[in-house]
């Protein structure tokens, strides 16, 4: 019996392909690690833990990476084969062998049907494989009585199985889908770790500092930090100011938040600057648009350019000295009041000159710096500047 070759370059390919894929025992290993991959990547958008969860993603990405370069390593050795899809070539089947040649000559390939290990079909195409891993596609569209002659020919030798390359292939994108729905949920609506990157990723700023000193920057050289990522509102804010540094001044955290209010002092914006010298070298500014759904109200005495000037004037290196700690903090909580108490209270207009009153003939009320040894408030009575008009 002899058969047409209705193979091409291209269609040998990708039959070779696809059955390497998703024909055998390999797209079983394909279709865990793929699932895995995903149930990992599941987990890293659902809770983070990057730690963990990083290092298995990558073991198991390594792991079918080898598996599809192995594959693509067997496609290259098949393509090899070029006299099973050279034009014009043919099977001359019979009960001892198939050959593989053009018509008319002796140059022919011979395929004993001892060497046959098993036979695949799907609607299309008869698979024959062979014990050199030889993979040889045959067509099912010729003549109906050479296909009846063709599968007797077959049967004879061994069982026809049928191919499921089209349901691993859709098992494949059914894990696809889901993995991506579910991954895609955690990136929305603060469903998980990712939608907080996510949004951090739109809202977040950096910029990189070597080493920022509080003696000679300041609250003044922090807000040039954060001039340089953002363009701030002309009118300025702030009821929250914590730095800490150690003692040659070195700045080791900062946590500030500042509100950004128009020229007609409606609410803006507002500006989380925080940072942490063990964590990085970085001033992250988080911004937090409010549009028209701010509530807070702008109070000139707790305007930015007060608190400002009150650190540039306040002798802070001076105060702490006399302490001889490993640590210092600066605070500022807003409009404050002290009542009657005068421990710790020094008095200090805009041009810095300071006061320390005796007795207080009325409540001592007003934007309040306080320099301090963190954890010894007690031990050590921090230094409250309020300032003065």
């Amino acid at each position: 019996m002899i058969i047409k070759n209705q193979l091409t370059k291209r269609k040998y390919g990708k039959l070779i392909l696809s059955e390497l894929m998703f024909g055998g025992k390999v797209s079983l290993i394909i279709l865990a690690l793929y699932c895995l991959l995903w149930r990992i990547m599941y987990s890293i958008a659902k809770v983070g833990q990057l730690k963990r969860n990083v290092p298995v993603f990558s073991g198991i990405a390594f792991l079918l990476l080898v598996v599809l370069i192995l594959v693509i390593i067997f496609y290259r050795r098949h393509m090899k084969n070029n006299f099973i899809y050279k034009s014009e070539t043919e099977f001359n089947i019979d009960s001892a062998q198939l050959a593989i040649g053009l018509s008319g000559t002796y140059d022919k390939v011979i395929y004993k049907w001892d060497d046959l290990t098993k036979i695949k079909e799907n609607n299309k195409w008869y698979f024959l494989f062979f014990k050199d891993k030889a993979i040889l596609p045959i067509s099912k569209n010729i003549e109906s009585s050479l296909l009846e002659e063709l599968k007797g020919y077959f049967a004879s030798f061994r069982s026809i199985r049928k191919s499921y390359k089209g349901l691993t292939a859709a098992v494949l994108v059914l894990v696809t889908v889901i993995g991506t729905y579910f991954v895609g949920k955690c990136a929305v609506n603060f469903n998980g770790d990712l939608s907080w990157k996510i949004r951090e990723l739109k809202t977040d700023k950096k910029v990189s500092v070597n080493e920022i000193n509080f003696y000679t920057s300041k609250l003044e050289g922090i807000m040039k930090y954060v001039q340089e990522k953002e363009k701030l509102e002309p009118n300025l804010m702030t009821n929250s100011v914590d730095i800490k540094f150690k003692k040659d001044g070195t700045i080791t955290s900062i946590d500030t938040y500042i509100y950004g209010f128009d020229e007609n002092y409606n609410l803006k914006s507002g500006y989380l600057v925080y940072y942490d010298k063990a964590k990085g070298d970085k001033i992250t500014i988080h911004k937090q648009d409010w549009g028209s759904g701010g509530t807070t109200k702008y109070n000139q005495d707790n305007d930015l350019s007060i608190i400002i000037n009150m650190l540039n004037k306040i002798p802070v290196e001076q105060d702490v000295k006399q302490w001889n700690e490993s640590g210092y903090a600066i605070m500022y909580k807003g409009i404050r009041s002290f009542g009657y108490n005068l421990e710790g209270i020094r008095f200090i207009d805009k041009n810095g000159e300071v006061t320390i009153p005796k007795i207080a003939q009325q409540e001592i009320k007003g934007p309040a710096v306080s320099v301090y040894c963190p954890g010894k408030e007690q031990s050590l009575i921090p230094k409250r500047y309020v300032y003065k008009k």
